[in-house]
C-alpha cells in the first residue's frame, strides 16, 4: 500500500488517492513550512500534492526500507527534486535538493488511514557534493 502511495506521488496520479486513502485519511508532513502540513481526506491531500508538484515537478520519492507490523508500516526514504519557491535558505529557483526521512502509515481495510512524514527540511537545501548522484540528476 505504501509503495503504491509513493508511486502515485512520483507519477502525479491524483486519481490514485481515491483508491489508496480512506475517506477521512490524514496526511501529515511535520517539517513542511511554515508550521507543517496536516490534511484530512483525499481532496486536501490532493491539494497538498498539487502544491508540492508545482514547486518540484520532477520529484522522485524512493522507499529504501519498509517494515510492516500489522496495520502499521514504517519506511525510510529519499526524496530528490529540482525546487523553486520559498525555502529555509530563502527563495530559490531550480535548486537541486535531496533529503532522507521516515514515514509511518496506518492501514485500515486496505487503505491508508494515516500517513506522517518526518525529516529535516533544512538538510534538503544544503549544497550537494559535486560528484553525487543526486547533484547530477
Amino acid at each position: 500500500m505504501l509503495e503504491a502511495y509513493v508511486s502515485a506521488w512520483n507519477r502525479h496520479d491524483f486519481a490514485a488517492f481515491d483508491r489508496l486513502l480512506t475517506a477521512d485519511a490524514i496526511h501529515e508532513d511535520i517539517a513542511w513550512p511554515p508550521q507543517g502540513f496536516r490534511g484530512q481526506g483525499p481532496a486536501q491531500i490532493k491539494d497538498f500534492m498539487r502544491a508540492m508538484i508545482e514547486g518540484q515537478p520532477d520529484l522522485n520519492w524512493h522507499l529504501t526500507t519498509v517494515v510492516e507490523a500489522g496495520p502499521v508500516v514504517a519506511a525510510e526514504w529519499t526524496w530528490t527534486s529540482t525546487y523553486t519557491g520559498e525555502s529555509p535558505i530563502g527563495p530559490v529557483v531550480r535548486k537541486r535538493i535531496s533529503a532522507r526521512g521516515a514515514s509511518i502509515a496506518v492501514i485500515e481495510n486496505g487503505r491508508i488511514k494515516r500517513f506522517s512524514d518526518y525529516y529535516d527540511l533544512a538538510s534538503a537545501f544544503r549544497e550537494l557534493p559535486a560528484g553525487s548522484a543526486a547533484a547530477n540528476k
